[in-house]
């Protein structure tokens, strides 16, 4: 299959995109959290709350544009009328999942045993997130 400009500058985007979410959460996951850990309990929450305003929207944005930019991805494959590879599947799958557990620990109401366990349900995430990029990786080099 051929890469034109326009589609190597989608997978650019979905590619910085992918970096963005998971550096992210990464970060969030294994130094904001265990940072926040060791405030006092006064500081802990407004200090949360001025990542989270600023994170949030990076977050929930990056998911649009995978999603967007996984679609076109899908799409072009469809047309060129090639099989979609039970890896992609698979990936599609999973990926869906990550920006389920993203939501649910952002939004402002429900999920609330989830955000209880929110350093497990991040972990989660970042593990899913490798085999997704593993996945990805395999897909376009197999």
């Amino acid at each position: 299959m051929g890469y034109s400009t326009g589609n190597i500058i989608v997978t650019t985007l979905h590619v910085l995109s992918a970096i963005l979410a998971v550096g992210g959460v990464a970060f969030l996951r294994f130094v904001v959290i265990p940072t926040a850990a060791d405030l006092p309990e006064a500081e802990r929450g407004p200090f949360m709350a001025k990542i989270q305003k600023r994170f949030i929207p990076i977050l929930h944005g990056s998911f649009l544009i995978l999603l967007l930019t996984g679609l076109h991805h899908l799409g072009r494959l469809v047309v060129s009328g090639l099989a979609i590879p039970g890896s992609l599947i698979v990936k599609i799958v999973l990926a869906l999942v990550i920006i389920f557990v993203g939501v649910a620990l952002t939004i402002p109401r429900g999920f609330e045993g989830m955000k209880a366990q929110r350093k497990t349900w991040l972990l989660f995430n970042l593990i899913l997130a490798l085999i997704v990029v593993y996945l990805g990786v395999s897909f376009t080099h197999g």
